[in-house]
């Protein structure tokens, strides 16, 4: 069986797969086989079944180095003494040099100063979004922030998922902020959003106000014709892809051809979307595709 098949059928990571896989190879379950081009996995008749006493052993092992994590975080004893009981060189020494046994312990004082800064950083550290392809005329683009920082994923959570209402202001601004630091020299002849799975007229709703800010004339051309799920139950990129793979669809082809279009969306995760909406706007003639958003997640981090 392809890797792609077996990513497809579990949905795990890329990460996951190669942990499993080397496991299984190791202990003579599968094997790896070459069909021409392309690499496939086997079962190996009459293998043993598969061992997982290994794996036993090993999430117990890190269970208790999480436990004497959590005892050295809380200790008020000697610091250097605990890690060197732990890693088995028992020393016999009166040790003062941790905030238990004399130092002085550390305090951040937050000033002005340090909160200007901070903010400062959060407001003009504009995250690139990397969707360039080969094969397609979509180019790298730019979000406003991360998600998850400071108070942005509050918000887009707070309107996408609480009912909150349309997104703030404030998210307006900080996406123009990063447009204009990022791509302002190029020349848009249209804004595009892409179509949500949820969340009703936030995306659209928002283009509008972008599209009247940075006076781009705007579409709604771009529609969905298939449903599909939210991109953010999927663990790999096999199952993101495939979840939106002939989703989109546009109502005026000839609107498109030999235009720059700048694609709006909120949250941008793998970018596959983004990637499969390209391609599409290629193959109707589009001259260049920028993706701009408020969020980028990173590392799944999700609200």
């Amino acid at each position: 069986m392809e890797k792609k098949t077996l990513m497809k059928m579990t949905d795990i990571t890329e990460k996951q797969f190669r942990v499993i896989k080397s496991d299984l190879m190791e202990q003579g379950i599968i094997r790896e086989v070459q069909y021409g081009k392309t690499k496939q996995y086997e079962f190996i008749t009459h293998s043993q079944p598969l061992d997982t006493h290994t794996f036993k052993e090993l999430r117990e092992a890190k269970l208790k180095d999480l436990d004497k994590m959590l005892e050295y975080v809380e200790t008020t004893d000697s610091r250097m003494k605990f890690l060197c009981d732990y890693l088995g060189d028992n020393q016999h020494v009166n040790f003062l040099n941790c905030d238990n046994t004399g130092q002085k312990k550390i305090h951040i004082n937050v000033t002005p100063e340090l909160t200007e800064e901070l903010q400062n950083f959060r407001e003009n550290n504009f995250p690139d979004l990397e969707v360039n392809s080969l094969d397609s005329c979509i180019v790298d683009g730019v979000a406003a922030s991360y998600y998850g920082v400071s108070n942005v994923g509050k918000a887009i959570h707070q309107s996408k998922y609480e009912a909150g209402g349309d997104f703030p202001d404030f998210l307006l601004r900080l996406t123009i902020k990063a447009f204009r630091k990022k791509i302002k020299k190029t020349h848009f002849d249209l804004i595009l959003y892409v179509p949500p799975t949820k969340s009703g007229d936030l995306v659209k709703n928002f283009a509008q106000n972008l599209s009247h800010a940075l006076k781009i004339p705007i579409s709604h051309d771009l529609i969905k014709i298939r449903k599909t799920k939210e991109q953010k139950i999927f663990e790999n990129q096999y199952l993101k892809q495939e979840n939106i793979h002939n989703a989109f669809s546009y109502a005026n082809p000839s609107e498109i051809k030999g235009k720059t279009v700048l694609l709006f969306d909120d949250i941008v995760d793998s970018g596959a979307t983004i990637k499969e909406i390209g391609n599409l706007l290629t193959q109707l003639g589009a001259q260049k595709i920028v993706p701009v958003c408020i969020a980028k997640t990173v590392g799944g981090d999700r609200l």
